[in-house]
């Protein structure tokens, strides 16, 4: 799985969909997660915004709160939409009663 977390953005990405979701809880450093599979990069930065460098990670559980967040706004855009078109939920017959 493909992540990546923009603090500045307050954007996640997965899968290449970037959706808003609240970054305010990260470290004031922190730039940017870049996470493949099954390790990732931390990218931070100093006081006046610069590349200060970045740290491999191992374990994106630190991070599993905006991967969960990105599932919440990804299954409310769907709702939404669905909603918006007048789609059916799988599994359910729209009947129009003739008059």
């Amino acid at each position: 799985m493909r992540v990546t977390i923009i603090k500045a953005d307050n954007t996640v990405y997965m899968g290449g969909i970037g959706l808003s979701v609240d970054c305010s809880s990260l470290p004031a450093n922190f730039h940017a997660l870049q996470w493949y599979d099954t390790w990732g990069v931390v990218e931070t930065i100093d006081a006046e915004g610069n590349a200060a460098g970045n740290q491999q990670v191992a374990d994106l559980s630190p991070y599993q709160s905006f991967v969960d967040s990105w599932n919440a706004a990804q299954a409310a855009a769907t709702a939404a939409q669905a909603a918006k078109s007048g789609s059916a939920k799988p599994g359910t017959v729209n009947v129009v009663a003739a008059s």
